[in-house]
């Protein structure tokens, strides 16, 4: 029994991240990019090694935590400006377990999550339901604005729901985190709709690309070895108003549990103004 036990382990840890690096390499040197990451730091196998170990690390905390995404709960509604944290694709609230923890530890409370379908849901729905939370947020929070975080797929979802020009003004900023906006080679392997609009040229970076841009500071973090987003390009947002900073090597779903990228995250959010207030109403949280 410990033996299979122990090959799940490694079939998890090494097999999928792999896999994935072995698109990586292969999208990004027909895309003429492979070389443009080398420079960066000066040989690509340190890079690589720290994605695969990340990745691996990665998949094995998914496993665990991602039940929990499904429990529910309560989300305390403070005077400060609202922070909500959008997951990405085959994900849920479960994504940001530990961001949500670290936020809260560096007095940043007034934290919610947005869960959507992406199984068997749709894009637009996202954008919906994205718009709605938004909607109840900014009622009981009248006169006041909406901090948003995305990963992934979740960067686009806002891109999205907030181009309608009612939100314009109401969004305190943006951050994304390893945001598709040019979509992935890897959609090519997607298994359902909204896995293949994500295609470069797909349908759902368009659409994000199409929505006009909020009044407001907006951040696109992205690692150099996204093993879920590649070519390297299609991280890149490319537009005017849009800070694009790249972080130290690693995957694309240990972001969400690097404290390197928490760090970044608590900077911007203190700085657009979101601060600690214990105090308020709670809202359903999923």
């Amino acid at each position: 029994m410990l033996v299979y036990v122990i090959y799940v382990f490694l079939f998890i840890a090494l097999g999928g991240p792999l896999l994935r690096y072995t698109g990586f390499i292969i999208s990004n040197w027909r895309a003429g990019t492979l070389g443009d990451i080398r420079k960066r730091f000066n040989g690509l196998l340190f890079p690589l090694l720290k994605g695969v170990w990340t990745a691996g690390l990665a998949d094995l905390f998914v496993i665990p935590l991602y039940p929990l995404g499904f429990l529910g709960g309560k989300e305390t509604l403070g005077e400060d400006t609202p922070v909500l944290l959008v997951h990405g694709l085959f994900h849920n609230a479960s994504a940001w377990l530990i961001m949500k923890h670290r936020l809260r530890e560096a007095g940043i409370v007034n934290v919610h999550t947005y869960q959507y379908g992406t199984m068997t849901g749709d894009f637009q729905g996202a954008v919906d339901g994205l718009r709605a939370r938004l909607d109840v947020l900014l009622r009981r929070h009248p006169g006041g604005t909406v901090a948003l975080v995305g990963h992934s797929l979740g960067g686009l979802v806002i891109r999205k729901a907030i181009g309608d020009p009612r939100y314009w003004d109401r969004i305190a900023g943006v951050v994304t985190l390893g945001s598709p906006h040019g979509g992935s080679d890897l959609a090519h392997c997607g298994f359902n709709a909204m896995a293949r609009g994500l295609l470069p040229g797909g349908t759902i970076p368009v659409a994000a690309s199409a929505a006009p841009d909020a009044h407001c500071p907006r951040l696109s973090l992205f690692s150099p070895v996204d093993d879920f987003v590649y070519p390297f390009t299609s991280l890149q947002v490319n537009r005017e108003g849009w800070e694009e900073s790249l972080c130290s090597p690693m995957s694309h779903v240990w972001m969400l549990y690097s404290r390197e990228i928490s760090g970044i995250v608590i900077d911007f959010l203190r700085g657009i103004g979101c601060q600690a207030d214990d105090s308020g109403d709670s809202l359903e949280a999923f």
